[in-house]
């Protein structure tokens, strides 16, 4: 198809891009853009770019084709920021963001991030996710997640649910280490963590929250619940068609219908009903999604940049690059796992080759 040929040039030019950004005197690192890095591979930093490289390969179906050696120098590069709590996180970032988390934190009243806590449990999932696809095995449990049932309960119930992408990505979180963790009753707290987000389900739009959060916060946070119950292997829509209807109403809401987001919903709701509600509308819908993702490639780089135009200048609150007008790595590995879900809306993803991670 004319509005589709040109992804089954990216394994290629996508492949062309990562090297580029490696740096073969530093193994396992990888700049975060082609030229606008405002920090080297002399600085020991880019967790997140070596993190985003093991998904693209993974992605483009490529990771079991690399030499073992690099798989190693990632495994390496990677545990290399892991903290004797068992926490891997980037310091340069947590020190950049010092401000910008404080900031943040006292804007939007949202006292979780204000000493980078948060951004240190994101950095450490994303972490793990990459060394799992690396063949890796890693048990990290945050000590201040809850370990008891009731500790479960009380914990999502602190959470702000009027705000569900935030709290929505807490409850990810939480799913995702307990799926991943050690803990010999997990399996308890995971039915708990289940059984106290089914209570505050919507049944109008089949959405998790409380109050009346926006369409983007309503859609964003559906996102967040839905990977979570995805990393414990709990995936089970009860009302998949309230979700369709409720994502696709987002189609003309340019501050609702983001890039990813509403795709991973979409994606996920369409299978639970079998394909057989909507589902030319959400081909539809995801065929334009793919229009606009092209907008965001860079064919002689090989690459995607995270805004038109432009490559990402912050990464977590930390301004790490100059922002130039070239491709990024963050914005490749979001493009890229986009289109992964797109085409298994289509159902080109054989033809086509990707691979979705959990994410």
């Amino acid at each position: 198809m004319e509005k589709t040929y040109w992804i089954f040039q990216l394994k290629r030019d996508a492949l062309l891009f990562m090297e580029k950004i490696k740096v073969a005197k530093t193994p396992g690192f990888f700049h975060y853009t082609l030229s606008g890095d405002l920090f080297d591979d002399q600085t020991h930093w880019g967790l997140g770019n070596t993190v985003f490289a093991a998904k693209i390969y993974y992605t483009l179906g490529l990771l079991n084709a690399l030499p073992e050696s690099q798989c190693q120098n990632m495994i390496t590069f990677i545990k290399s920021f892991q903290a004797l709590d068992g926490n891997i996180y980037d310091p340069l970032v947590a020190h950049r963001a010092f401000w910008r988390d404080k900031l943040s934190a006292v804007k939007h009243r949202d006292p979780l991030n204000f000493f980078h806590a948060q951004t240190i449990r994101a950095e450490t999932r994303q972490s793990v996710c990459a060394l799992m696809l690396l063949g890796e095995n890693v048990h990290v449990y945050p000590t201040d997640l809850p370990t008891t049932p009731e500790n479960v309960a009380c914990y999502l119930n602190k959470l702000d649910w009027t705000k569900p992408w935030g709290a929505g990505s807490h409850f990810s979180h939480l799913l995702f280490f307990l799926a991943h963790g050690d803990l010999e009753n997990k399996n308890a707290l995971i039915d708990s963590a289940i059984e106290w987000i089914n209570a505050i389900q919507d049944e109008r739009s089949g959405c998790w929250f409380q109050g009346q959060p926006s369409l983007q916060q309503k859609i964003n946070g559906a996102m967040k619940v839905l990977t979570g119950l995805k990393a414990a292997d709990r995936l089970a829509i009860d009302e998949p068609r309230r979700l369709i209807d409720m994502a696709l109403s987002a189609r003309n809401n340019a501050q609702a219908c983001d890039h990813f987001n509403v795709i991973y919903v979409l994606k996920y709701a369409d299978e639970a009903t079998r394909h057989n509600y909507r589902h030319d509308e959400i081909t539809s819908f995801a065929m334009d999604r793919l229009t606009q993702y092209r907008k965001h490639y860079w064919p002689e780089q090989g690459g995607f940049s995270y805004f038109l135009g432009k490559s990402n200048d912050t990464y977590y609150n930390a301004v790490i690059s100059k922002g130039l007008p070239e491709p990024d790595i963050h914005g490749t590995v979001l493009f890229l796992w986009g289109i992964a879900l797109i085409t298994q809306i289509l159902g080109m993803e054989k033809e086509l080759g990707f691979k979705e991670f959990i994410t």
